[in-house]
Protein backbone atom coordinates (compact mmCIF):
# COMPACT_ATOMS: atom_id res chain seq x y z
CA UNK A 1 0.00 0.00 0.00
CA UNK A 2 1.72 3.10 -1.13
CA UNK A 3 1.52 5.93 0.92
CA UNK A 4 0.60 9.45 0.03
CA UNK A 5 2.80 12.27 0.53
CA UNK A 6 -0.25 14.46 2.25
CA UNK A 7 -0.57 11.30 4.93
CA UNK A 8 3.72 11.73 5.01
CA UNK A 9 3.14 15.43 6.29
CA UNK A 10 0.64 14.46 8.84
CA UNK A 11 2.90 11.88 9.78
CA UNK A 12 6.04 14.06 10.19
CA UNK A 13 3.61 16.80 11.86
CA UNK A 14 2.90 15.05 14.51
CA UNK A 15 5.74 13.22 15.30
CA UNK A 16 7.81 16.73 15.01
CA UNK A 17 4.78 18.12 17.79
CA UNK A 18 5.01 15.02 19.91
CA UNK A 19 8.96 15.65 19.88
CA UNK A 20 8.24 19.37 21.08
CA UNK A 21 6.06 18.41 23.50
CA UNK A 22 7.85 16.08 24.84
CA UNK A 23 11.21 17.71 25.05
CA UNK A 24 8.95 21.30 27.05
CA UNK A 25 7.95 18.55 29.73
CA UNK A 26 11.15 17.32 30.27
CA UNK A 27 12.54 20.84 30.26
CA UNK A 28 9.93 22.14 32.75
CA UNK A 29 10.68 18.94 35.04
CA UNK A 30 14.36 19.84 35.01
CA UNK A 31 14.37 23.22 35.90
CA UNK A 32 11.38 22.46 38.32
CA UNK A 33 13.94 19.84 40.00
CA UNK A 34 17.04 22.62 39.72
CA UNK A 35 15.15 25.56 40.74
CA UNK A 36 13.74 23.76 44.13
CA UNK A 37 16.68 21.66 44.82
CA UNK A 38 15.02 18.36 44.90
CA UNK A 39 16.68 15.77 46.72
CA UNK A 40 16.78 13.60 43.84
CA UNK A 41 19.62 15.78 42.34
CA UNK A 42 21.88 16.25 45.60
CA UNK A 43 24.46 13.35 46.73
CA UNK A 44 24.02 9.92 45.67
CA UNK A 45 20.53 8.08 45.87
CA UNK A 46 19.57 4.08 44.77
CA UNK A 47 16.36 3.78 43.41
CA UNK A 48 13.55 0.83 43.10
CA UNK A 49 15.23 -1.12 45.50
CA UNK A 50 13.14 -4.04 46.48
CA UNK A 51 12.30 -4.47 49.82
CA UNK A 52 9.51 -7.00 49.45
CA UNK A 53 7.71 -8.86 46.29
CA UNK A 54 6.12 -6.32 44.05
CA UNK A 55 7.32 -2.81 46.40
CA UNK A 56 10.55 -1.47 46.31
CA UNK A 57 11.80 1.62 47.69
CA UNK A 58 14.75 4.31 46.87
CA UNK A 59 17.22 5.46 49.60
CA UNK A 60 18.57 8.92 49.55
CA UNK A 61 22.04 8.30 51.41
CA UNK A 62 23.49 10.82 53.52
CA UNK A 63 25.18 14.20 51.13
CA UNK A 64 27.80 14.12 54.33
CA UNK A 65 28.46 11.50 56.86
CA UNK A 66 28.52 13.10 60.68
CA UNK A 67 27.99 10.07 62.19
CA UNK A 68 29.60 6.60 63.13
CA UNK A 69 26.20 5.02 61.66
CA UNK A 70 23.32 6.74 59.42
CA UNK A 71 19.93 7.77 61.41
CA UNK A 72 17.11 6.96 59.57
CA UNK A 73 14.02 8.73 58.55
CA UNK A 74 11.14 6.68 56.62
CA UNK A 75 9.02 8.99 54.05
CA UNK A 76 5.01 7.54 53.37
CA UNK A 77 4.11 9.94 50.46
CA UNK A 78 0.36 11.16 50.41
CA UNK A 79 -2.44 10.20 48.29
CA UNK A 80 -5.74 9.29 49.65
CA UNK A 81 -4.31 5.62 49.84
CA UNK A 82 -5.16 5.67 46.05
CA UNK A 83 -2.65 7.29 44.71
CA UNK A 84 0.96 9.08 44.87
CA UNK A 85 4.54 7.69 44.65
CA UNK A 86 7.65 7.39 46.50
CA UNK A 87 9.00 9.91 44.09
CA UNK A 88 6.92 12.64 46.14
CA UNK A 89 9.26 13.82 48.00
CA UNK A 90 11.18 15.59 45.56
CA UNK A 91 7.93 17.79 45.74
CA UNK A 92 9.23 21.63 46.95
CA UNK A 93 6.80 21.07 49.99
CA UNK A 94 10.04 19.51 52.44
CA UNK A 95 12.98 19.78 49.82
CA UNK A 96 15.15 22.22 52.13
CA UNK A 97 14.65 20.02 55.67
CA UNK A 98 15.49 16.86 53.44
CA UNK A 99 18.35 17.97 52.16
CA UNK A 100 19.38 19.78 55.75
CA UNK A 101 19.34 16.13 57.49
CA UNK A 102 20.96 14.38 54.82
CA UNK A 103 23.87 17.10 55.05
CA UNK A 104 23.47 16.16 58.59
CA UNK A 105 24.17 12.59 57.87
CA UNK A 106 20.19 10.85 57.85
CA UNK A 107 19.94 8.43 55.28
CA UNK A 108 16.07 9.06 53.90
CA UNK A 109 14.05 5.99 53.14
CA UNK A 110 10.79 6.00 50.78
CA UNK A 111 9.05 3.02 50.45
CA UNK A 112 6.08 1.80 47.76
CA UNK A 113 3.06 1.11 49.46
CA UNK A 114 0.06 -0.62 47.84
CA UNK A 115 -2.81 1.46 46.86
CA UNK A 116 -6.67 0.97 46.53
CA UNK A 117 -7.40 -1.15 42.86
CA UNK A 118 -10.89 -1.09 41.44
CA UNK A 119 -12.93 -1.80 44.84
CA UNK A 120 -10.09 -3.84 46.50
CA UNK A 121 -8.89 -1.92 49.66
CA UNK A 122 -5.24 -1.11 50.23
CA UNK A 123 -5.77 -2.53 53.56
CA UNK A 124 -4.26 -3.98 55.52
CA UNK A 125 -1.85 -4.38 53.22
CA UNK A 126 -0.30 -0.77 52.76
CA UNK A 127 0.18 -1.31 56.75
CA UNK A 128 1.93 -4.54 56.11
CA UNK A 129 4.37 -3.05 53.61
CA UNK A 130 5.32 -0.35 56.07
CA UNK A 131 6.46 -2.62 58.60
CA UNK A 132 8.41 -5.15 56.29
CA UNK A 133 9.74 -1.56 54.56
CA UNK A 134 11.14 -0.68 58.40
CA UNK A 135 12.24 -5.15 58.40
CA UNK A 136 14.55 -3.84 55.26
CA UNK A 137 16.12 -1.63 57.04
CA UNK A 138 16.99 -3.78 60.04
CA UNK A 139 17.97 -6.74 57.81
CA UNK A 140 20.11 -4.19 55.30
CA UNK A 141 21.50 -2.28 58.00
CA UNK A 142 25.05 -3.59 57.69
CA UNK A 143 25.04 -3.17 54.07
CA UNK A 144 24.02 0.95 54.06
CA UNK A 145 25.54 1.70 57.68
CA UNK A 146 21.98 2.07 59.29
CA UNK A 147 21.83 2.92 62.57
CA UNK A 148 18.67 1.29 63.78
CA UNK A 149 18.78 2.90 67.21
CA UNK A 150 17.94 5.92 65.31
CA UNK A 151 15.05 5.54 63.30
CA UNK A 152 11.82 7.45 62.95
CA UNK A 153 9.09 7.97 60.24
CA UNK A 154 7.40 10.82 58.16
CA UNK A 155 4.35 11.14 56.52
CA UNK A 156 1.83 13.37 54.64
CA UNK A 157 -2.39 12.82 54.44
CA UNK A 158 -2.17 9.19 53.65
CA UNK A 159 1.26 8.50 54.07
CA UNK A 160 1.20 10.47 57.68
CA UNK A 161 -1.85 8.11 58.53
CA UNK A 162 0.37 4.84 57.53
CA UNK A 163 3.45 6.37 59.82
CA UNK A 164 1.15 7.25 63.06
CA UNK A 165 0.25 3.14 62.25
CA UNK A 166 3.25 1.77 62.36
CA UNK A 167 4.67 3.56 65.00
CA UNK A 168 1.58 3.15 67.16
CA UNK A 169 1.03 -0.75 66.66
CA UNK A 170 2.12 -3.26 68.68
CA UNK A 171 2.55 -5.87 65.86
CA UNK A 172 0.07 -7.69 67.12
CA UNK A 173 -3.08 -6.77 66.24
CA UNK A 174 -2.26 -7.07 62.22
CA UNK A 175 -0.32 -10.36 61.79
CA UNK A 176 3.46 -8.48 62.10
CA UNK A 177 6.24 -10.97 63.05
CA UNK A 178 8.42 -9.40 61.44
CA UNK A 179 11.41 -7.92 63.97
CA UNK A 180 11.25 -3.71 63.30
CA UNK A 181 13.30 -1.14 64.60
CA UNK A 182 12.41 1.09 67.22
CA UNK A 183 10.45 4.10 65.72
CA UNK A 184 12.28 7.34 67.80
CA UNK A 185 9.46 10.13 66.46
CA UNK A 186 6.38 10.37 63.97
CA UNK A 187 6.43 13.26 61.83
CA UNK A 188 2.48 13.56 61.15
CA UNK A 189 1.60 16.44 58.55
CA UNK A 190 -2.34 16.61 57.91
CA UNK A 191 -2.54 12.85 58.55
CA UNK A 192 -6.43 11.06 59.59
CA UNK A 193 -6.20 9.95 62.78
CA UNK A 194 -10.04 9.28 63.23
CA UNK A 195 -11.52 7.05 60.04
CA UNK A 196 -15.05 7.66 61.26
CA UNK A 197 -15.28 11.43 61.59
CA UNK A 198 -13.42 11.71 58.70
CA UNK A 199 -16.04 9.18 56.55
CA UNK A 200 -18.75 11.79 58.39
CA UNK A 201 -16.91 14.98 57.24
CA UNK A 202 -18.11 17.64 55.65
CA UNK A 203 -16.02 16.93 52.50
CA UNK A 204 -17.09 13.70 51.85
CA UNK A 205 -20.71 14.45 52.33
CA UNK A 206 -20.25 16.96 49.55
CA UNK A 207 -18.66 14.40 47.13
CA UNK A 208 -21.16 11.96 48.02
CA UNK A 209 -24.16 14.48 46.71
CA UNK A 210 -22.22 15.66 43.63
CA UNK A 211 -22.60 11.67 42.88
CA UNK A 212 -25.50 11.04 43.89
CA UNK A 213 -26.36 13.21 40.49
CA UNK A 214 -24.47 11.74 38.24
CA UNK A 215 -25.35 8.05 36.01
CA UNK A 216 -25.04 5.32 38.67
CA UNK A 217 -21.87 3.43 36.26
CA UNK A 218 -19.94 6.85 36.62
CA UNK A 219 -20.92 7.41 40.31
CA UNK A 220 -19.54 3.83 41.13
CA UNK A 221 -15.76 4.56 38.91
CA UNK A 222 -15.16 8.18 40.82
CA UNK A 223 -16.60 7.00 43.96
CA UNK A 224 -13.18 6.67 46.14
CA UNK A 225 -14.54 4.91 49.04
CA UNK A 226 -15.58 1.79 47.42
CA UNK A 227 -12.31 1.36 46.56
CA UNK A 228 -10.56 2.57 50.17
CA UNK A 229 -13.05 0.28 52.03
CA UNK A 230 -13.32 -2.53 49.31
CA UNK A 231 -17.06 -2.56 49.75
CA UNK A 232 -20.13 -0.05 49.55
CA UNK A 233 -19.37 1.54 53.52
CA UNK A 234 -23.02 2.34 52.63
CA UNK A 235 -24.74 -1.14 52.61
CA UNK A 236 -22.81 -2.42 55.70
CA UNK A 237 -22.61 -0.26 58.70
CA UNK A 238 -21.33 -2.43 61.26
CA UNK A 239 -18.69 -3.68 59.00
CA UNK A 240 -17.75 0.02 58.28
CA UNK A 241 -17.84 0.98 61.62
CA UNK A 242 -15.57 -1.98 62.37
CA UNK A 243 -13.39 -0.79 59.71
CA UNK A 244 -12.91 2.72 60.76
CA UNK A 245 -12.04 1.61 64.24
CA UNK A 246 -9.62 -0.98 63.56
CA UNK A 247 -7.81 1.52 61.04
CA UNK A 248 -7.86 4.83 63.07
CA UNK A 249 -4.67 5.32 64.42
CA UNK A 250 -6.46 7.42 67.53
CA UNK A 251 -7.35 4.11 69.12
CA UNK A 252 -3.74 2.55 69.43
CA UNK A 253 -2.72 5.39 70.83
CA UNK A 254 -0.58 3.54 74.40
CA UNK A 255 2.08 5.29 76.87
CA UNK A 256 5.14 4.10 75.02
CA UNK A 257 4.63 5.32 71.27
CA UNK A 258 7.26 8.30 70.42
CA UNK A 259 7.34 11.69 70.27
CA UNK A 260 4.71 13.56 67.60
CA UNK A 261 5.45 16.60 65.59
CA UNK A 262 1.73 17.62 64.56
CA UNK A 263 1.55 20.10 61.70
CA UNK A 264 -1.94 21.01 60.06
CA UNK A 265 -3.67 23.81 58.45
CA UNK A 266 -6.49 25.88 59.42
CA UNK A 267 -8.31 25.32 56.31
CA UNK A 268 -7.83 22.07 54.95
CA UNK A 269 -10.81 20.67 53.58
CA UNK A 270 -9.45 17.06 52.83
CA UNK A 271 -8.71 16.28 56.00
CA UNK A 272 -10.27 18.47 57.96
CA UNK A 273 -8.09 20.29 61.34
CA UNK A 274 -9.99 18.42 63.45
CA UNK A 275 -8.36 15.29 62.70
CA UNK A 276 -4.96 17.11 64.37
CA UNK A 277 -6.95 18.31 66.93
CA UNK A 278 -8.35 15.27 68.40
CA UNK A 279 -5.22 13.45 68.16
CA UNK A 280 -3.49 16.43 70.23
CA UNK A 281 -6.33 16.42 72.89
CA UNK A 282 -5.87 12.94 73.00
CA UNK A 283 -1.82 13.05 73.37
CA UNK A 284 -2.51 15.52 75.93
CA UNK A 285 -4.86 14.02 78.26
CA UNK A 286 -2.67 10.58 78.08
CA UNK A 287 0.62 13.06 79.23
CA UNK A 288 2.24 11.74 75.75
CA UNK A 289 5.19 13.96 74.38
CA UNK A 290 3.80 15.94 71.16
CA UNK A 291 4.79 19.10 68.79
CA UNK A 292 2.27 20.89 67.32
CA UNK A 293 1.33 23.69 65.05
CA UNK A 294 -1.52 25.14 63.23
CA UNK A 295 -0.70 26.99 60.42
CA UNK A 296 -3.54 29.81 59.38
CA UNK A 297 -5.54 29.64 56.72
CA UNK A 298 -3.13 26.72 55.00
CA UNK A 299 -5.28 24.03 53.35
CA UNK A 300 -3.86 20.46 52.39
CA UNK A 301 -1.07 20.36 50.72
CA UNK A 302 0.27 23.14 51.63
CA UNK A 303 -2.01 25.29 49.63
CA UNK A 304 -2.19 29.22 49.96
CA UNK A 305 0.79 29.10 52.71
CA UNK A 306 2.67 31.62 53.38
CA UNK A 307 6.71 31.58 52.64
CA UNK A 308 6.70 32.22 56.29
CA UNK A 309 4.67 29.43 57.19
CA UNK A 310 6.87 26.60 54.18
CA UNK A 311 10.04 28.26 55.97
CA UNK A 312 8.46 27.40 59.59
CA UNK A 313 7.72 23.88 58.59
CA UNK A 314 10.94 23.36 57.61
CA UNK A 315 12.70 24.34 60.59
CA UNK A 316 10.22 22.58 62.68
CA UNK A 317 11.07 19.31 60.39
CA UNK A 318 14.57 19.52 61.34
CA UNK A 319 14.52 20.61 64.87
CA UNK A 320 12.45 17.77 65.85
CA UNK A 321 14.37 15.36 64.43
CA UNK A 322 17.66 16.31 65.90
CA UNK A 323 16.07 16.80 69.16
CA UNK A 324 15.02 13.19 69.13
CA UNK A 325 18.46 11.68 67.82
CA UNK A 326 19.47 9.60 70.61
CA UNK A 327 23.22 9.81 71.56
CA UNK A 328 24.48 5.88 71.60
CA UNK A 329 25.62 4.44 74.93
CA UNK A 330 29.08 2.59 75.56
Amino acid sequence: MKISPRLKRRVKRALLISIILFSLLFISLAYFFIVNEAPILQGEVEYHIPYKKDQNLDIYLPIVDKHEKRPVIIYFHGGAWISGRKEAINVNRYNDAINQLRRSGYAIITPEYTLADQNTSPFPDCLLDASDALAWVVDHADEYNLDIQNVGVFGESAGAHIAMMAAFDNQHTFNLPQPKPRINYVIDIYGPAEMESLYHSQTYDSIKTLLNKVPEPIANNLDFTLDIFGFDPMADTARTKEFMQRYSPIRYLHDSIPPLLIIHGTIDKIVPLDQSQQLKKSLDSLQLQNEYHELSDMGHAFRNATDAQKDSTQKWIVDFIKRNYQEHKN
